[in-house]
C-alpha cells in the first residue's frame, strides 16, 4: 500500500471515532451503526452474563492504546441465550414468592377480619342486651305511697319520716319469686286451680353497689287480694292470704301478675318489673343445676336435725324447703326459716360460679325455663348478672316481713306490724339525705 493509501485509511478511521454516537448504538468494523441489545443488567453489573462475539479487526492506532475501555473497543457485546434463561427463572422464582407471601397475607387478614368481626358483633350484642335490660328494668316510671301520716314528695321519690328526709334508691330493680305447690305450671281456664303461691320472696337488687336484699313475705300474709269470679270477672278486692292470689289466675301469667299487684299493695306501690314461679319439680333441677346447695338446719323436722349440716341434692332439697308442720300458727315461720337458710346459701353459689363465668346467671336461667313462669329475658338477666359481678362488693341480707301469726277460723292470718314494717322498707328502698 503506498504512502497516499495509507493516509487516506488512517484518515477514514480518525473520522470514524470522531463521530458522536447514541449511547444505543453500536460501531461495526466498517462504520455501520447497529442497535445494542439491552438487558436489565450492565456489562459491569455482571461480565459472566455477556459473551463476546464478532471480533473487529482494526488498525492498531494511538487512539485504541488510550482506550480505557478493555472489552468495548475491540468487541460488540450481544447478550447470551444462557444469561437469558437463567434471569427468567430468577424472575419467575421471585414472583412466584411473592405471590405465595400476597396469598398467605390475603389468608391471614381474612381470618383476622372474621375474628374482629365476630368478636364486635359479640360486643355489640353485650352491650345493646346491657342497656336493653337497664331500661326495662330501671325505668324510673313509679308513684310510691306512704302509712297515713307519713309526708311524701315528688310522687314518694322523698320520705319525711321521723324527722329525716330519705330518697328512694333509682339503682334498685326488684324481681319477686313465687314458689307454687303444682307439680307443673299449666294454664287454666278454671279459677282456683292453678295453685297457690307457697313460697314469696321479694328480692331488692342494688345495680350500684351489687347488694341483693331478700325479703321473705309470709304466704299467710293478709293483705287486700284482687277477687275474680269462677269465669273470669272482676269482682273487687278482699283482705285474704296472700298465696291467694296466685289462684286468682290462669295458672300461669295472670297468676303472677295478679301476686305481683298484691305484693306492691303491700309494699305501698313499690315497682315490681319482674317476676318468676317456680313448681315443684323445679325446685330439685335448679339445685343440682349449681351442683347442691350445704346447709345447717335451723330446726329439727322430718329428716333434718337441728344443728347438722347437710349437702342437699334432687329431692332432699324439696324436702329441705317444704316441710312444715301444721300444729301451730308459727308452721309457716318456722319452715320460712329454713327458706331462708338455703335461698342464701344457694344465691352465695351462683354468685359464686358468676364471678368466674358471666353466663352462669343465663345457664342457669335455662334450665330452670322448663319450670318456671317469668318475664326475665337474656337481657335482664345479663344486665342483672354484670351490674352484680363489676360492683365493688357484693353481699346478700335476708330479712322478714315483721308480724304476727294468729289461728283464724280456718286457716293461720299473719298480720303485719306496719311500724316495723316500714323502718325496713326504708331501710332498704331508701337512702337518708344528708
Amino acid at each position: 500500500m503506498t504512502n497516499k493509501q495509507n493516509d487516506e485509511v488512517l484518515s477514514e478511521d480518525k473520522n470514524i471515532y470522531s463521530r458522536s454516537y447514541s449511547s444505543d448504538e453500536c460501531i461495526k468494523a466498517d462504520g455501520e451503526k447497529i442497535p445494542v441489545k439491552k438487558d436489565s443488567k450492565t456489562v459491569n453489573d455482571d461480565i459472566d452474563d455477556y459473551i463476546f462475539t464478532r471480533k473487529r479487526i482494526v488498525k492498531k492506532t494511538k487512539y485504541d492504546e488510550t482506550n480505557t475501555s478493555a472489552y468495548s473497543g475491540n468487541y460488540e457485546f450481544v447478550k447470551s441465550d444462557r444469561s437469558n434463561d437463567r434471569a427468567k427463572k430468577r424472575k419467575h422464582k421471585h414472583s412466584t414468592k411473592r405471590h405465595r407471601m400476597k396469598r398467605w397475607k390475603k389468608v391471614l387478614l381474612s381470618i383476622g377480619c372474621v375474628f374482629l368481626s365476630i368478636i364486635l358483633l359479640a360486643v355489640g350484642t353485650l352491650t345493646y342486651l346491657f342497656f336493653k335490660g337497664s331500661s326495662e328494668l330501671l325505668d324510673g316510671d313509679y308513684t310510691i305511697t306512704a302509712p297515713q301520716g307519713v309526708e311524701t314528695q315528688n310522687d314518694g321519690e322523698f320520705v319525711v319520716y321521723n324527722g329525716k328526709t330519705y330518697q328512694y334508691n333509682k339503682n334498685v330493680t326488684n324481681i319477686l319469686f313465687m314458689g307454687v305447690d303444682k307439680r307443673e305450671l299449666e294454664e287454666t281456664e278454671v279459677l282456683g286451680t292453678g295453685g297457690q303461691a307457697d313460697v314469696i320472696v321479694l328480692l331488692a337488687v342494688d345495680t350500684k353497689t351489687g347488694k341483693i336484699s331478700m325479703i321473705n313475705i309470709s304466704r299467710d300474709t293478709m293483705t287486700d287480694v284482687t277477687v275474680y269470679s269462677a269465669n273470669g270477672g272482676y269482682v273487687g278486692s278482699e283482705t285474704q292470704q296472700l298465696c291467694l292470689s296466685y289462684a286468682y289466675g290462669d295458672g300461669k301469667e295472670k297468676s303472677c301478675e295478679n301476686t305481683v299487684n298484691s305484693v306492691k299493695r303491700l309494699f305501698y306501690n313499690i315497682p315490681i318489673k319482674t317476676y318468676l314461679a317456680l313448681d315443684l319439680d323445679g325446685i330439685a333441677a335448679v339445685n343440682d343445676c349449681v351442683g347442691g346447695v350445704d346447709v345447717t338446719s335451723p330446726e329439727t323436722i322430718g329428716d333434718f336435725v337441728k344443728g347438722q349440716n347437710y349437702h342437699l341434692e334432687g329431692q332432699l332439697a324439696e324436702s329441705f324447703v317444704r316441710s312444715r308442720s301444721h300444729e301451730s300458727a308459727d308452721a309457716n315461720t318456722l319452715r320460712m326459716q329454713r327458706q331462708q337458710v338455703y335461698a342464701t346459701q344457694f344465691i352465695n353459689k351462683v354468685i359464686s360460679a358468676t364471678k368466674e363465668n358471666i353466663t352462669a346467671p343465663v345457664d342457669l336461667f335455662n334450665a330452670s325455663s322448663p319450670y318456671t313462669c317469668t318475664n326475665l329475658n337474656p337481657s335482664r338477666v345479663l344486665y342483672l348478672a354484670e351490674s352484680i359481678v363489676m360492683s365493688n362488693g357484693m353481699s346478700v341480707e335476708m330479712s322478714t316481713v315483721p308480724g304476727e301469726s294468729k289461728m283464724g277460723k280456718t286457716y293461720a292470718e299473719f298480720y303485719v306490724n306496719e311500724s316495723e314494717f316500714y323502718e325496713l322498707f326504708l331501710s332498704v328502698f331508701y337512702t337518708p339525705v344528708q
